[in-house]
């Protein structure tokens, strides 16, 4: 109770020196490690209530147990409330991608750059986001039409670039390593580095009776998990003067294992094990020179791997002076960030996968529910009446809205339709193609990024499918819930008015009058 009064004293001191005054009824007092009757008599003395565990600090529930996955409702609830229903059914489906992207940037970044989110949060946060993006309800769940890991994807690769939750906790996560390596000498790293060993200590999973759940969760996260490994993989040494490299131990060679682990038997035979690099030689008139010391000699089975091991330092150079540095191997400035470490984790999950057409998709400058639209036909998720059928929807009538005469596919009632073709005949002989349409919309589409005419941009005709496509769609809808007729020439008319507005609201050099 001495300490309580000493504290209490200097809280009496500031008001007098201040002119302030300290509210204590409106102040609360807690301790770790304390009896709740000693708790008690504190705060009775300082004339405040009991804090009780756990409280919110700057954001952050402390004594809480973040792996309970009701500490995480507050954070759910939030993100319900942001993608309501009355959103959904007033924004286009390109709108809603950019609210999913900016709820899951906004709201719980700060819980995510601290906590591991536990498996059951992370699939309530998608079922969310995968019900608002899809059109469906709390009671009522509508058709996925592509699978949440392609939508996960970066745009390049093919996916809309909404976040994956794992990937973007584990990027936020791996901020704590690099600042932990960067920023020794700061008060926060300093106090983390004597409870918890720094981020020496984070590679030490095994001693975990003493560790907070915090700690043990970061661990866990950065060590354990493939994300993490390749966090680990992409932090290396740049090695200064071999003050703080442990020469054994650590990763400097510029491989993916330490010396200790590639080569073991030399490692138990040296007396050198934990030593930093800074003491395994010194400098002399023509450089350095290493200097090795071992429990015993070399057997004759060993005398390979000394060669392949001398030969793996020979080339390193280590310098009189300089500290050694982290650098983060998968940015130009060697400085690490959430965002280039989630790129990294997203290209290694979508390796292989980048296509030319989603790539160029993304570059057109329209607006984001064409693009989104563009992105489902090109991939052939529309809910034309045989995507539907496979989606086993019972449809009664399968025939083109159009020509009422061959089932209504992507590729027949965009490009093949005997009502629609004729339109693209003459774009094709504007561009001075000659050939048989692609099967395909996405092969379609790819025909239309490499002409070359003279005089017109090329880009233009990009913009020229993406507005006739549109137009279509929009003209089938209209047919099949509106009851209106098939009129060509107005459909040629609309593509081209949108066309001219895009190119008037997106192109800063095209000037030209629709009536032209």
């Amino acid at each position: 109770m001495e300490n309580v009064k000493t504290f209490k004293a200097i809280l009496r001191t500031f008001e007098l020196a201040s002119g302030l005054k300290i509210n204590f009824a409106k102040s609360c007092f807690g301790a770790f490690g304390e009896s709740d009757l000693w708790k008690q008599q504190a705060a009775n003395y300082l004339n405040c209530r009991l804090l009780v565990l756990p409280f919110t600090y700057l954001g952050i529930p402390i004594g809480a147990n973040l792996r309970r996955c009701h500490m995480w409702d507050p954070i759910i609830h939030k993100c319900e409330r942001k993608l309501a229903k009355w959103k959904q059914r007033h924004i286009s489906f390109g709108g809603r991608v950019t609210l999913i992207q900016s709820v899951l940037t906004s709201i719980p970044i700060y819980f995510f750059s601290f906590f591991r989110v536990p498996k059951s949060v992370v699939d309530k946060l998608v079922r969310i986001q995968r019900r608002f993006l899809w059109g469906g309800g709390p009671d009522q769940n509508k058709i996925a039409w592509i699978s949440w890991e392609a939508v996960c994807l970066p745009k390049k690769k093919g996916g809309l670039g909404i976040k994956d939750i794992n990937n973007f906790n584990m990027a936020l996560l791996g901020k704590w390593e690099s600042n932990l390596r960067q920023h020794k000498g700061e008060l926060w790293a300093k106090v983390l580095e004597s409870k918890y060993g720094g981020w020496r200590g984070l590679a030490e999973v095994d001693r975990v009776g003493h560790k907070s759940i915090w700690w043990r969760d970061l661990q866990k996260a950065l060590t354990s998990s493939h994300q993490g490994q390749l966090i680990q993989k992409g932090m290396k040494w740049k090695v200064g003067s071999g003050d703080q490299i442990k020469f054994w131990e650590d990763k400097w060679t510029g491989e993916e294992e330490s010396l200790a682990e590639k080569y073991p038997r030399l490692y138990l035979i040296s007396l050198q094990q934990h030593q930093v690099i800074r003491l395994m030689g010194m400098y002399k008139d023509i450089g350095w020179e290493w200097n090795f010391t071992w429990r015993r000699s070399l057997f004759e089975n060993e005398i390979d791997s000394a060669v392949n091991f001398l030969s793996d330092i020979a080339d390193k150079s280590i310098q009189q002076q300089g500290p050694d540095a982290w650098v983060w191997s998968e940015d130009p400035a060697a400085q690490y960030s959430t965002r280039n470490a989630y790129n990294m984790l997203g290209e290694e999950g979508a390796a292989g996968r980048q296509e030319e057409c989603f790539e160029k998709l993304w570059r057109i400058r329209i607006p984001a529910r064409i693009a989104v639209f563009a992105w489902r036909l090109i991939r052939d998720r529309l809910p034309t009446r045989q995507n539907l059928r496979r989606r086993q929807v019972q449809i009664t009538d399968m025939l083109c809205p159009f020509c009422r005469i061959q089932e209504e596919g992507a590729s027949h009632l965009f490009f093949h339709c005997n009502k629609i073709q004729p339109i693209w005949w003459d774009t094709m002989s504007w561009l001075h193609i000659k050939g048989a349409f692609p099967l395909s919309p996405k092969q379609h589409f790819l025909q239309h990024l490499g002409v070359q005419v003279d005089g017109v941009r090329t880009n233009r005709w990009q913009y020229w499918w993406l507005a006739l496509t549109w137009s279509i769609w929009k003209l089938r809808n209209s047919i099949v819930f509106s009851n209106a007729t098939v009129n060509a020439n107005s459909l040629f008319e609309d593509a081209t008015f949108l066309l001219w507005s895009w190119l008037r609201s997106f192109k800063k050099d095209f000037t030209v009058h629709f009536n032209q």
